[in-house]
């Protein structure tokens, strides 16, 4: 304990509160200033760590995420020969200090308590200002999905584009299953998630990104109606209804009618109607193609060099697939501890209690997950949210379902 009653735990807690509102801030983005402000609260929670527990121990999981890590630097510098290069790689480093963070915080979840609201508080207000801007213009949707120097005006107003959303779209349906049970322990939090859902609903709806609102869709189905243990039976279940989709889309007339009418003007009803020109055609339109030749370049390079990747040799990976471009540049050993440690939260959740609704929404959150990182990139704002805060939000389920002492096998 600090003097003035200001413990080392509660300096965490104000270090990772900042850690999170940076990842999930379209404002906090764009400067320098509040990066080195992240690197510097990220420096004091890990020297409050070693203060706190001398010696540190790791577990083995943790100790392949600092292998891997290892292995990125060392083969960016390999290939670049540049420090600054190493630097950029920064959805890496995030991914590491998010997997450390949520390995001492595995017993002590409630040491972060009341993190949750503030955050879906924060993002209700980001999402209704993006959501309102690309209502006005719906063009800079596709912009907002660019990193570079052109989207920083939209930014530094609070309208996100990929970096805000896919982070949201990957806890979804963990959020909803929140929300539901905080109806009868907490009204707060109830309202809270409430007003957040709406935001959330309203910003991909408006946006159009048609991955998000897939994943959403079908997460949120498995959250509802799969009630197995398995997560590959539930990654089976979701690929099925992505196919069922998809195929009613090509082939029932007033499902695809529909949802043209629905998202008028969005690049959802463009992708749909690419979709409908493949069927008919066999020709892919230009957004269907642009995703084609990605995985393709990336399945390309995972075939030349299928066991250890193709580490500092020039790689054609395509950059449209987290999942994919891992496994073609870092081999088996990149893909394995990048799902050890991407996909851990859902997985310990659905290992350690042995309760339905629980399995349901790991497996959920698990497929959301993988739609997201399989079909698209990820960076560092989405660590945070399904390292830490997806945490946060199964440990207040746990708590309001009373299964604190159910677990099924020791933490």
């Amino acid at each position: 304990m600090l003097k003035n009653g200001f413990s080392y735990s509660f300096i965490q807690k104000i270090a990772v509160l900042y850690l999170v509102i940076w990842t999930i801030s379209p404002p906090l983005s764009v400067d320098l200033t509040y990066r080195l402000i992240a690197l510097g609260c990220a420096g004091i929670w890990f020297a409050i760590w070693f203060i706190r527990e001398n010696p540190i121990t790791l577990g083995a999981d943790q100790l392949i995420s600092l292998v891997f890590l290892v292995l990125v630097v060392g083969v960016i510098y390999l290939e670049t020969g540049s420090v600054s290069s190493i630097i950029k790689q920064i959805s890496t480093f995030m991914l590491i200090i998010c997997y450390l963070i949520n390995y001492f915080y595995r017993d002590r979840w409630d040491e972060l308590s009341g993190i949750v609201p503030i955050v879906l508080i924060i993002l209700s207000v980001w999402n209704f200002k993006s959501a309102n801007a690309l209502e006005l213009d719906p063009t800079i949707a596709r912009s907002l999905v660019r990193d570079d120097e052109s989207t920083y005006q939209y930014l530094r107003q609070g309208i996100g584009g990929y970096n805000l959303i896919y982070p949201q779209v990957c806890v979804s349906p963990l959020i909803f299953a929140w929300i539901f049970k905080s109806f009868k322990n907490n009204k707060f939090y109830f309202i809270t998630g409430v007003v957040y859902a709406v935001s959330f609903i309203g910003f991909i709806a408006t946006a159009g990104y048609s991955i998000a609102i897939v994943a959403t869709v079908v997460g949120t189905i498995i959250m509802l109606f799969y009630k197995g243990k398995s997560g590959i039976a539930a990654f089976l279940v979701s690929i099925g209804l992505f196919i069922t989709i998809m195929l009613m889309i090509l082939y029932v007339d007033s499902f695809r009618n529909f949802l043209l009418e629905f998202f008028d003007g969005t690049a959802v009803a463009k992708k749909i109607n690419d979709l409908v020109s493949v069927g008919e055609t066999g020709e892919s339109g230009e957004s269907i193609q642009v995703r084609i030749d990605a995985y393709s370049a990336s399945l390309k390079e995972l075939i030349r060099y299928p066991i250890i990747g193709s580490l500092w040799r020039p790689t054609t990976a395509g950059g449209h697939s987290a999942f994919l471009d891992t496994f073609a540049k870092y081999g088996l050993f990149g893909i394995y501890a990048f799902s050890k440690i991407a996909y851990s939260v859902p997985k310990h959740y659905n290992s350690v209690y042995d309760d339905r609704f629980i399995r349901s929404v790991s497996n959920a959150v698990l497929i959301t997950y993988l739609f997201v990182t399989v079909l698209d990139t990820f960076s560092y704002n989405f660590n945070c949210m399904v390292l830490i805060i997806a945490s946060l939000l199964f440990e207040d389920i746990v708590k309001w379902s009373d299964l604190k002492n159910e677990s099924v096998m020791d933490r």
